[in-house]
């Protein structure tokens, strides 16, 4: 094998790694999402701000972005709350949903809101984190390092 040979297969075969990184990349985030839709809370019509399912339909994919072997993607939810109260801003729910904590009014003196039919009116809430997206990070990493290894696999056999 002559030398220009030899020069063109490495070329070859850093296009591919070139492209894999950017295929993987994405491929990870999408079972990432793809994980995360299955783990997010799905809340209940009678005890709920948004419409049930409303977070795991926010979930999106945005990238991959890069060059030159370096990529990068984002996942995350998008959800956004349909009912602030009067006056009230429009907020993202999904940290909340992922880690918990307090919620306190912004715009009147009590929170107000509907479960299963009654009306509250409390100073303040506290909720229970659900670790959504902690969860999905954990039940996709397999599936995530399997994708890795048949990509890498497929780069090296020269597919």
């Amino acid at each position: 094998m002559s030398v220009a040979a030899t020069l063109a297969g490495l070329d070859a075969f850093a296009t591919r790694v070139e492209r894999a990184c950017g295929e993987i990349v994405g491929a990870a985030a999408d079972i990432f999402k793809t994980q995360a839709q299955e783990t997010a809370p799905v809340g209940d019509p009678e005890n709920s701000t948004n419409p049930p399912g409303a977070l795991k339909a926010s979930m999106y994919v945005d990238g991959p972005f890069g060059g030159k072997g370096v990529y990068t993607a984002q996942m995350g939810p998008t959800v956004e709350s349909i009912n602030p109260g009067p006056g009230g801003t429009v907020l993202n729910y999904g940290r909340q949903r992922e880690f918990g904590g307090d919620i306190f009014p912004t715009v009147a003196a009590r929170l107000m809101f509907t479960s299963y039919g009654s009306v509250y009116g409390v100073p303040m809430v506290t909720q229970e984190g659900s670790h959504y997206l902690l969860r999905a990070r954990l039940e996709a990493v397999p599936a995530v390092e399997a994708m890795v290894i048949a990509h890498l696999t497929a780069v090296v056999k020269g597919a």
